[in-house]
């Protein structure tokens, strides 16, 4: 066997340096990475504030699983700039579920009306997650359990969110299993015209609505996770905080709602506002 790789280039080199030469393209790539960069900002804002109970034990912050999710945020832009959408999709069904599962969580240490043997199996879930040893939670039964909680499932009706998972989680499951010629990496070449580019845009907006999805919801049931560092950081001095400033927004979550919130609808700023004690400018 010869192994002298000097004369050896990879598809994946083909297609990166092609990209690379791709300035629409490139422009994706760089809107994907404007998530990434909001994945690690949400991070240092919840540090420390997202600690959930568990059978009435504190414990750590849900920070490995954002971290995870801006690590994965990244992946996925690698596998983009080499030109392996289908592995770029399969990471994306990772980071929706790691997102939603983030979510679960919430869920269950922030409301207690759901029914007793759901809370028990949710408890159970967790407890097992946290051991290592969770198994057989399906996707499917996680966003059940968020969509149907208090506060919540007003809104996954409203803005029709269940529809538009259902749609997300078909193209994924496609790129998964890989059903059909379509749904497979492949040489950038193969593409005609603009639909890399189509195809990458259709991944960024499934990116984005995912991420904004997340971050409506979270809001939602978990309102001091957006929460300004004003407040806790004249706690922090010993100074008497501003009065009102714990309903005050982090101003990069605004920003992310502004620039995505038309993928769910333009009123889910003021739907927060209403339903929620947190100021929205």
């Amino acid at each position: 066997m010869d192994n002298n790789t000097n004369n050896y280039i990879a598809v994946r080199q083909i297609n990166r340096k092609m990209i690379s030469q791709n300035i629409e393209v490139e422009k994706v790539i760089s809107n994907m990475r404007v998530i990434e960069k909001f994945l690690n900002d949400f991070g240092f804002l919840t540090f420390g504030r997202d600690s959930f109970f568990h059978n009435n034990h504190a414990h750590f912050g849900l920070q490995i699983v954002s971290t995870s999710c801006e690590l994965t945020a990244g992946s996925i832009i690698s596998c983009c700039e080499s030109g392996c959408l289908a592995d770029a999709y399969s990471l994306l069904r990772k980071y929706r579920d790691d997102l939603f599962f983030y979510l679960y969580v919430e869920v269950n240490s922030a409301y207690n009306q759901l029914q007793t043997a759901d809370k028990d199996k949710i408890n159970d879930n967790i407890g097992r997650w946290l051991k290592n040893d969770l198994k057989d939670l399906y996707i499917v039964e996680v966003l059940k359990t968020v969509g149907q909680s208090p506060h919540l499932k007003d809104a996954v009706k409203k803005y029709n969110l269940k529809a538009s998972f259902d749609k997300i989680a078909n193209k994924l499951n496609n790129f998964v299993h890989s059903n059909g010629i379509s749904f497979y990496n492949r040489n950038v070449n193969m593409y005609h015209g603009d639909d890399l580019q189509n195809h990458m845009q259709a991944l960024l907006e499934d990116m984005r609505y995912i991420t904004v999805s997340f971050l409506f919801l979270l809001t939602l049931c978990s309102p001091s996770s957006i929460m300004s560092t004003e407040y806790l950081d004249c706690l922090g001095l010993g100074l008497p905080p501003t009065e009102g400033s714990e309903h005050w927004v982090e101003p990069f979550i605004i920003r992310f709602f502004k620039s995505n919130l038309d993928l769910i609808d333009e009123s889910c700023m003021d739907y927060l506002r209403d339903n929620t004690p947190m100021e929205f400018d």
